[in-house]
């Protein structure tokens, strides 16, 4: 894909991963769309934008609401006439023991990282379908792939479904000229865990964990990089760290023997109980 004078709608734009795709599409000539639910680091993204000479408008939006996301839409085509590049990239986190977590967590959940992207996506299919050109880009997690802790299980359900709705549309769109990719990061320095919830834990430090080789982060700046050279190389599946590649290539050779791994070298989720 080429970026000069494309028009992007970045969902999740204020910061993070969003932020710093929105900023490397903004760098290849990209004016953008920026969609947000917090309004301030909306403000200060758009003059991070403008100050690289493209053109940006922000917008309020959360993904969990019919209205917000429609006026997204018509008003960024009401703006720029027309949408190349659509990316989802908004997101929370519900840990904890899943025994313990209510419907209505559950709920939250899904709603934010399952059916928001189904929400906005579904929202710019007949513009781009219509066009018979667009791409759009999915952010998940490496959640989406394999479950890398017994922690997040409600957080990893939302993404194994974003990736399995994404790979769906790659199919489904690939026809009429719409490339479709999921990304699935791996460790991401952002602001995720101002708004995480953690249910039924007294003692997060005592349950909350990474693998070892989910111990290195890199930043959203970094993330958006590889995130945009995956859009330009028409990649379906964009990874930022090489470290889930190799895990990838182990599980798919005996998934049941990752499993047992897995479950002999994680911490004891059920110690002192």
């Amino acid at each position: 894909m080429q970026f000069e004078d494309k028009v992007a709608v970045v969902v999740g734009g204020a910061s993070g991963i969003g932020r710093g795709t929105a900023l490397e599409l903004a760098r290849r000539g990209c004016d953008l769309v920026l969609a947000d639910i917090h309004e301030g680091r909306l403000a200060e993204t758009t003059r991070e934008v403008e100050a690289l000479g493209r053109a940006a408008l922000p917008l309020r939006c959360d993904v969990t609401r019919d209205a917000d996301v429609e006026s997204l839409r018509d008003r960024a085509l009401e703006r720029f006439g027309r949408v190349d590049l659509l990316v989802n990239s908004a997101g929370a986190s519900l840990l904890g023991r899943p025994e313990a977590i209510d419907m209505d967590q559950w709920q939250w959940q899904l709603e934010v990282n399952l059916l928001g992207v189904i929400r906005v996506c579904k929202a710019f299919m007949p513009h781009m379908i219509e066009r018979r050109a667009g791409t759009i880009v999915n952010v998940a997690s490496v959640a989406g792939l394999y479950a890398y802790s017994y922690d997040a299980v409600p957080y990893v359900t939302s993404k194994f479904g974003c990736v399995g709705y994404t790979e769906g549309l790659a199919v489904y769109l690939g026809r009429r000229g719409i490339r479709v990719s999921v990304v699935c990061p791996g460790l991401v320095s952002t602001n995720l865990g101002e708004s995480a919830r953690i249910v039924g834990v007294e003692d997060p430090s005592t349950f909350i964990h990474f693998p070892e080789h989910m111990q290195r982060a890199i930043t959203g700046d970094e993330a958006g990089r590889i995130i945009v050279e995956g859009i330009a190389a028409g990649r379906f599946l964009i990874l930022t760290h090489p470290e889930d590649e190799a895990v990838l290539r182990e599980r798919r050779k005996d998934l049941d023997a990752a499993i047992a791994e897995q479950v002999a070298k994680a911490p004891d989720p059920f110690a002192g109980r």
